[in-house]
């Protein structure tokens, strides 16, 4: 009968010494057995003074968060909203969403169709409210690709409305007027031609105070937009383009899954 250490000696001689090349055959093996649906796009919202996220004495406090920061839903990081983001927008929709009160949970997603709003009432703060006591809020929602500082990049849906979809019709303002020589022409390129850096900035009115969007284009058109000028340009333009193209073919469904909203 072998003895204790007989039996390790012998087990230690089948095991695989570790190399590298390990790590390469294993790369992407983490997405074995998911699917689109089963990966959750994060949203990107404003914390405001109320968010539970800045609260030390909240379940859902993230550490060193504060108002004005720019909070990912997934990862549960906060952004300094003075430095901000990179992005790159992908695709823009409008979209007419109605919840319950109070943003209690969503009812249904309208899309495009306004003729939802033709028998509602409108609130004391000009909202539209449905008679069954829920309310349509008209929503400029962007899917985006945020950029790090390594190359990295990732999906995510930034949506605006409210004070702040007046901010996404600016942003579509700055996004369809752009013009940039392509083979001897001067054209209006695909949105994700370029990248935006979004930072929060204070604001008010009669109602109160919060923090909201501040938009700048980060390669303008002499530039060469992100192609030229990230180390991974060329890689976030063709990943954008499919995944627009998924979206539009229908491969890729992003919809208001939670009450989270542009300011939170």
């Amino acid at each position: 009968m072998a003895n204790q250490s007989e039996v390790v000696k012998k087990n230690e001689s089948n095991v695989v010494p570790f190399d590298e090349s390990i790590l390469l055959e294993d790369a992407g093996s983490s997405q074995d057995g998911m699917t689109k649906d089963d990966i959750l796009m994060p949203r990107l919202g404003i914390l405001q003074q109320m968010s539970d996220q800045i609260n030390k004495r909240h379940g859902d406090y993230v550490d060193g968060a504060e108002a004005g920061h720019i909070f990912d839903n997934v990862a549960k990081t906060a952004h300094d909203g003075e430095k901000g983001i990179t992005v790159v927008p992908i695709s823009y929709r409008r979209a007419h969403i109605e919840w319950k009160p109070d943003r209690g949970g969503l009812v249904n997603d309208h899309g495009s169709d306004s003729s939802c709003l033709e028998n509602c009432t409108r609130g004391e703060k000009g909202e539209y409210m449905t008679s069954d006591g829920n309310q349509i809020v008209i929503t400029g929602e962007f899917v985006v690709y945020v950029l790090d500082d390594n190359g990295g990049y990732f999906p995510a849906l930034l949506s605006m409305s409210g004070s702040q979809f007046k901010k996404a019709k600016q942003w579509n303002a700055m996004i369809t007027r752009l013009m940039v020589p392509i083979k001897g022409k001067s054209e209006n390129p695909a949105m994700f031609w370029t990248a935006y850096q979004l930072t929060t900035v204070p604001e008010s009115n009669d109602l109160g105070s919060w923090f909201g969007w501040a938009i700048k284009m980060k390669y303008d058109a002499a530039s060469g937009g992100i192609i030229k000028n990230h180390k991974s340009g060329s890689d976030i333009y063709l990943a954008a383009r499919a995944m627009k193209k998924g979206m539009a073919d229908g491969e890729i469904k992003v919809s208001p899954e939670s009450q989270d909203d542009d300011v939170m």
